[in-house]
């Protein structure tokens, strides 16, 4: 029998998730632990963890920027363990997802340590289940068909990651339908949590998701540009706005 895991105990409550994006060690690496700890104290459910590539191509300009300035300092595959180690044992609760492009997931061997993190995505490979330890998170958009979104759903853990729409991250725009139509084609098959994520930057964007009977939203490109921008108080009042609607 599986093991239920942070990410499991949170849907199975029927909780709405608010799912944050951080590159690993961005801005660096004393302050990405404290801004894991303002988004945890301000109501962040679920940190995913960018872990930098050379070449993310399904991502836009902020999220390359805080990945290029991270490779400047040569990460290693144990300061990435320690770094899962720590936020795990500060808090023990918090679900915590890893992203990485494939070519970061050979390169630190992050199969290995599924101990530390509570699930695992892609952007540019279709993972297959082969640890029942690990919990895979697919990526769907709406030009799948049918029979592809059974594929990714048999080697799918935890929630299904949904566009908004194609393209790249961090775009600001008038939130897509088409998230709708991918949501559809998923629900025809299975009763798994579903978060979208690409272009999520507001509450207001939220609130439509949510009532669209999504099961969490994911903000990632707007979470960097307020690291970047280093107001700690805007980046609270920012996750206390977009709490407001759940």
């Amino acid at each position: 029998m599986k093991i239920l895991n942070n990410l499991d105990k949170f849907f199975n409550s029927g909780n709405k998730a608010l799912t944050l994006f951080m590159t690993l060690f961005y801005p660096e690496k004393e302050k990405f632990f404290n801004w894991v700890d303002i988004l945890v104290e301000n109501g962040m459910d679920i940190l995913e963890i960018g872990i930098p590539v050379q070449n993310p191509i399904m991502d836009g300009e902020v999220i390359r920027k805080s990945y290029g300035k991270v490779l400047e300092n040569n990460i290693q595959e144990d300061e990435i363990i320690s770094a899962l180690q720590t936020i795990k044992k500060k808090h023990p609760n918090l679900p915590i997802v890893i992203m990485s492009y494939y070519e970061g997931i050979k390169k630190y061997n992050l199969f290995d340590y599924g101990e530390y993190y509570d699930g695992i995505l892609c952007p540019d490979r279709f993972l297959v289940k082969e640890n029942n330890d690990v919990n895979i998170i697919q990526i769907y958009h709406e030009e799948m068909d049918d029979s592809t979104i059974k594929k990714l759903l048999a080697n799918n853990d935890g929630f299904a990651y949904v566009l908004s729409g194609k393209g790249s991250t961090g775009g600001r725009c008038e939130l897509s339908l088409n998230y709708k139509i991918t949501m559809n084609k998923i629900r025809r098959s299975s009763s798994i949590p579903i978060q979208i994520g690409f272009g999520i930057y507001e509450a207001e964007q939220i609130e439509k998701l949510l009532q669209s009977n999504v099961d969490g939203a994911i903000i990632g490109s707007e979470i960097i540009r307020k690291i970047e921008n280093g107001n700690k108080d805007l980046m609270k009042d920012y996750i206390k706005e977009l709490k407001t609607v759940y």
